[in-house]
């Protein structure tokens, strides 16, 4: 997948600006992502403007896996000339897997929130699917955790994002690495 860099950048600059200036976001960790090499980043989903959020704070081009119902008319077009990588939620997706192993084998960057929908209940995560361990364990890169804490209230500081130190999944099986990822996500959830 080829994505306009300098569609990307423009758009991200101008998240960065309304994010900053609307909600405040406090960013944490953000050393712990990798300059290069290909990594995963996981963390929770709460609300619309998660993806944007950890896209503005890395210096990487993130290519996030997004629900199919978002690629519809201008505003689809413009997910695909950026790097978004269509995901249908009601069957197998190995198009969007054998897209983001491409990605990751080529030193990108996937961002994937594994809860697979934002999470509108009082749990705190809801469970995790499967999909970013396999594609880790595929393309044998590790994953970076990360969790927004707090809420996107207008004008008010509250909301933080933190990444965790990359994780290497390459020796634990799936189910193991799945609920590994889950627990340190949960973890800077609770900080």
């Amino acid at each position: 997948m080829k994505e306009n860099k300098k569609l990307y950048k423009t758009l991200k600059a101008i998240c960065k600006i309304l994010l900053k200036i609307l909600y405040r976001p406090k960013v944490q960790g953000a050393e712990n992502i990798p300059k290069q090499g290909a990594i995963i980043l996981v963390g929770n989903h709460k609300h619309a403007f998660d993806a944007p959020l950890v896209m503005t704070n890395t210096d990487r081009i993130v290519h996030y896996m997004a629900k199919e119902s978002l690629f519809k008319g201008i505003h689809g077009k413009l997910l695909e000339s950026i790097g978004i990588i269509k995901v249908y939620r009601t069957r197998s997706n190995p198009k969007a897997v054998i897209e983001a192993v491409d990605i990751l084998k080529n030193g990108g960057v996937v961002g994937i929130f594994p809860e697979g929908t934002r999470n509108k209940t009082e749990q705190e995560l809801l469970k995790f699917r499967h999909g970013a361990v396999a594609i880790a364990k595929q393309a044998n890169v590790p994953i970076v955790p990360f969790a927004i804490r707090g809420d996107y209230k207008l004008f008010q500081k509250g909301l933080t994002i933190e990444f965790g130190k990359p994780v290497d999944i390459a020796q634990l099986e799936t189910e193991e690495a799945n609920n590994y990822i889950k627990n340190e996500v949960l973890q800077l959830l609770r900080k």
